[in-house]
């Protein structure tokens, strides 16, 4: 009798302590603790066999700008070494490099192309022919062919 109640206070001590915190809550013990889990749930058992196109449920078949991709992207030296069914994952990381690659390639375009911009507006600026400039003198070759109408249609008169 004196061992069945050990017994009895051991299995009433687990009982409490599932449905009662400790009274110190660190991260580990909340971390530890069980909530409503059904352990004795049976799964279902799959009976279906997958084949064909259904067998690589995570893989897909690469077009030609896949392809491209895979090979810029650095996974693939040539398109022929691509296999016939490639990982979403793998695309998406060669599309993300490919992406990075672009972004890096437009970044020094706007780079090389602000430089050379501002070369030639200090080669403009040189020789005076700035868009002032430039404004100046079609505002009087404007004025001047009205001035010109103006006279012919007077003449006219």
């Amino acid at each position: 009798m004196h061992t069945m109640s050990k017994l009895g206070s051991i299995s009433f001590k687990t009982l409490i302590r599932g449905v009662y915190p400790a009274r110190c809550s660190t991260p580990k013990t909340i971390q530890t603790r069980q909530y409503c889990q059904n352990v004795n749930v049976p799964k279902a058992q799959v009976t279906e066999t997958l084949s064909g196109q259904h067998l690589f449920r995570n893989q897909r078949k690469p077009t030609n700008f896949d392809k491209k991709v895979l090979v810029w992207g650095g996974r693939y030296k040539k398109a022929e070494d691509i296999p016939a069914y490639v990982s979403c994952e793998v695309l998406s990381a060669a599309r993300n490099n490919v992406r990075i690659k672009t972004c890096m390639a437009m970044i020094l375009g706007t780079i090389i192309g602000c430089i050379i911009m501002v070369i030639s507006g200090k080669k403009a600026l040189k020789e005076d022919n700035t868009l002032l400039q430039r404004n100046i003198e079609r505002k009087a070759k404007l004025r001047e062919q009205a001035a010109q109408e103006q006279m012919s249609s007077i003449k006219n008169h």
